[in-house]
């Protein structure tokens, strides 16, 4: 399936091509190569992600690109946009979960590697919007921040999505929901 989900995401690029709409074929094919950043990861570090992991990557991916853009589904359904926040930092918590935590060279705490993934989750959803914003200002005729509500708004989702995963990996690596102080 994350084959597939792949292979989807370059359609954007190509028709982007078709089309001669080379600044739009740009964007569809930085997409295109997110989806192939796991397998790359994994090549670099070696240290092997779960399946399931590069799944929910590539479907946030494909999500946003190709759903979300492409598709425009982000014209047609009026809370795409925030849906794909939380669920984006959502599944990058994930992500630094994981990494963090099997076979990491740089970190063994399971606390402390969720609390990192939830911070790094955030950070990459902040990361997002000033992504949004330059592109705004750079690239002519495109508007993805809708004004101030709209940004707060995506950084409240991204909080939201990375402290969401982040309670559901600690309530299943210690049995607690909240912080819990031995003795």
């Amino acid at each position: 399936m994350n084959k597939i989900l792949i292979l989807a995401l370059g359609i954007p690029a190509i028709f982007s091509l078709i089309r001669a709409k080379i600044v739009e074929m740009v964007g569809y094919f930085i997409f295109w190569l997110g989806g192939f950043s796991p397998y790359v990861y994994e090549r670099v570090t070696h240290q092997e992600i779960p399946e399931k992991t590069k799944l929910m990557l590539s479907s946030s991916i494909f999500l946003h690109s190709v759903l979300g853009q492409f598709l425009n589904f982000y014209e047609k359904i009026p809370f795409w946009d925030k849906c794909l926040h939380f669920y984006g930092s959502f599944v990058i918590t994930y992500f630094f979960y994981q990494i963090l935590t099997r076979g990491s060279r740089y970190w063994d705490q399971i606390p402390g590697a969720i609390l990192m993934a939830f911070l790094l989750g955030t950070f990459s959803g902040l990361l997002w919007e000033i992504a949004e914003f330059i592109t705004d200002k750079v690239v002519p005729g495109y508007h993805t921040q809708k004004g101030l509500d709209d940004t707060m708004l995506d950084l409240i989702f991204n909080l939201l999505g990375s402290y969401v995963m982040a309670k559901i990996l600690y309530k299943k690596r210690t049995g607690h929901i909240f912080w819990h102080p031995k003795g």
